[in-house]
């Protein structure tokens, strides 16, 4: 049973983490879990397995749960209708997001969640040019994180992103498949 992109939360802290693969540690060939931290810093560990399942527990999530971690993780918060008819400067309810908002955060979300999850280089270049129009900064920097990256203040984080893909796309797969 692979574990591979499973959550977990920390039976201590109850911080989810994400399982990226199983391995070995050497020279004694323990097996291991390496896991991603799913907030903060994103950091990265290596567990012997044993340890990874006494200090974590497999999260049994439906895809909307994960979606939830992710906003949470990413510093996004949703907001709950409120209960009252509290009304807003703009005739809406104070609190309240109108559901272009929603569908447009909705939208940004998930294409993070297919650039993360994509295979290739090739298909995280064309999520990224899918979503040219609607990355901020906060998405570009999820994004660079994930390819070991990190956006000086100053850059063009879309085109570093871009010019890296391009580069790391030329090394995949076999002779001909280029860009």
């Amino acid at each position: 049973m692979s574990m591979l992109k499973d959550i977990y939360d920390s039976r201590g802290s109850g911080r989810a983490v994400q399982v990226i693969s199983e391995c070995y540690i050497l020279p004694e060939g323990r097996e291991a879990v390496c896991y991603q931290e799913m907030s903060g810093d994103y950091l990265v560990y290596v567990l012997e397995k044993q340890q990874f399942h006494r200090n974590y527990s497999k999260r049994d999530g439906s895809r909307d749960e994960i979606l939830e971690i992710a906003r949470r993780n990413t510093g996004e918060k949703l907001q709950k209708e409120p209960k009252g008819k509290e009304i807003g400067e703009d005739g809406r309810g104070a609190g309240r997001k109108d559901r272009r908002e929603v569908r447009q955060e909705d939208q940004q979300m998930s294409g993070l969640i297919r650039f993360l999850d994509a295979d290739t280089y090739r298909e995280k270049i064309k999520i990224l040019e899918d979503m040219k129009d609607r990355l901020d900064d906060h998405m570009l920097n999820n994004m660079a994180v994930s390819l070991d990256l990190s956006l000086e203040d100053g850059v063009d984080g879309y085109a570093y992103i871009m010019s890296e893909l391009k580069i790391r796309s030329r090394f995949e797969g076999k002779r001909g498949e280029r860009l």
